[in-house]
């Protein structure tokens, strides 16, 4: 009996551990990209789209349950590009181009609904959704690296996640 509780109380633990890990990951992955996501979508708005200050705002604001629900599937999706690219070899060029590939086939879609949400018109859409995808794939593993930044952060091991899909 001593033996079966043992064990039951070691399961827990690990279910535990393996919980916070997915918790850990899910803030690393989030929180990085609402960094980001803030700093880059009011540059491209205001400056280059010409949103006002409110429409900028209600972006922003739109922006974050978004980020909150997309940040870790993100995150997942980004270590599955890497897995495919193999770009965790150590491949500098294959880095670049499997975070450029995730970050722009993944983030403009999003970045679209966010601006339809907040009331840009379609030309605003237009005129952001070029910058921004300029801005993305510049920016695609410079954001990549803050990424793995944050996951050094939370603890989370910045290579490809041993969940990302085969």
């Amino acid at each position: 009996m001593r033996v079966a509780k043992e064990g039951l109380a070691r399961d827990g633990i690990r279910a535990v551990c393996a919980n916070l890990d997915g918790v850990r990951r899910y803030l690393a992955d989030t929180s990085a990209l609402i960094v980001y996501s803030t700093v880059a979508g009011v540059f491209v708005e205001m400056v280059v789209a010409g949103l006002t200050v409110e429409q900028c705002l209600r972006a922003r604001l739109t922006a974050v349950p978004i980020i909150l629900i997309t940040g870790r599937p993100y995150g997942v999706y980004r270590d599955w590009v890497w897995r495919l690219s193999r770009a965790e070899d150590g491949v500098v060029a294959r880095r670049v181009i499997a975070d450029t590939t995730a970050f722009v086939s993944f983030q403009l879609p999003v970045y679209w609904i966010v601006l339809i949400i907040a009331g840009a018109s379609f030309w605003q859409i237009a005129a952001a959704s070029v910058t921004a995808t300029i801005i993305l794939l510049v920016s695609g593993r410079p954001y990549g690296a803050l990424l793995d930044v944050f996951r050094r952060l939370y603890r989370v091991t910045p290579q490809v996640a041993d969940h990302a899909l085969d």
